[in-house]
C-alpha cells in the first residue's frame, strides 16, 4: 500500500499529454488522476477482473491479464512512461518484465518498499520476526510481495541491467525523506532509462 504522496510525485514527474502505460492498475485511481490531471493518453494492465470493471466504470482503457505473460499487445516503443507502482515485489521474474517495459516504453517510474527501513530491521533483530509495518501491513503468508529489497538493493539491480536512475524521491508516512533514505524511508519512487552508455 503506497502513500499518496508517492502518487503525487509520480504524477509530477510524467510531462503533459505523454502516452502511458500503468502496470497493475488496481481500481484506476491512479491512471484516472494522471489523465485528468497530465492529459496523458492512457491505458492499464490489470489481472484482477473486478478491479478492471471498476476501471471500465471510470471510462479508462485496462486490460485484465497477468503482466508476467508478457505485453505482446503492445508493440516496441509504444509508450513514452510506463508505471509500475508497489507491483514489482509481487513479480516471479522481475529481470522478465524489466526486459517487457524496456521494449514497449522509454521511461519507467517505480515505487516499491524498502526492506531496510529501521523499523523492519528492529523487528528482525529483536524480536526474530518476519515484520509488519504501515507500508507492509501483511503477515508473511497473506503477503503479496514475493521480493524483499532495498534502495541500496534496487539500484544494484538497475546497475546489473544496464539501467541509469535519473531522479529518486524517498517517503515515510509523514511525507518525503531527505536523509539517509536506506534506513529512513518506508517507501521509495524513481525514474529509470535505459543507460546509453
Amino acid at each position: 500500500m503506497l502513500y499518496k504522496e508517492v502518487y503525487h510525485k509520480a504524477i509530477e514527474w510524467v510531462p503533459e499529454g505523454a502516452k502511458v502505460l500503468d502496470l497493475g492498475t488496481g481500481d484506476g485511481s491512479f491512471l484516472k488522476e494522471l489523465i485528468t490531471k497530465k492529459n496523458v493518453i492512457g491505458e492499464g494492465v490489470e489481472i484482477n477482473p473486478y478491479l478492471v470493471s471498476l476501471c471500465i466504470q471510470k471510462g479508462l482503457v485496462v486490460h485484465q491479464g497477468d503482466i508476467m505473460d508478457g505485453l505482446d499487445q503492445y508493440g516496441n516503443s509504444s509508450f513514452d512512461y510506463i508505471f509500475l507502482l508497489g507491483t514489482f515485489e509481487e513479480l516471479k521474474d522481475p529481470n522478465q518484465i524489466i526486459d517487457e517495459i524496456f521494449r514497449v516504453g522509454k521511461n519507467l517510474i517505480i515505487a516499491y518498499n524498502n526492506f531496510a527501513h529501521w523499523l523492519i530491521r528492529f523487528q528482525i533483530m529483536f524480536l526474530g520476526r518476519t515484520p509488519i509495518t504501515a507500508s507492509m501491513p501483511y503477515p508473511w503468508y497473506k503477503s503479496p510481495n514475493l521480493q524483499y529489497f532495498s534502495i541500496k538493493d534496487f539500484s544494484d539491480f538497475c546497475n546489473s541491467k544496464h539501467l541509469k536512475i535519473l531522479k529518486e524521491s524517498y517517503f515515510h508516512k509523514h511525507g518525503e525523506v531527505y536523509f539517509l533514505p536506506n534506513l529512513f524511508a518506508e517507501q521509495a519512487l524513481a525514474h529509470v532509462v535505459r543507460n546509453s552508455t
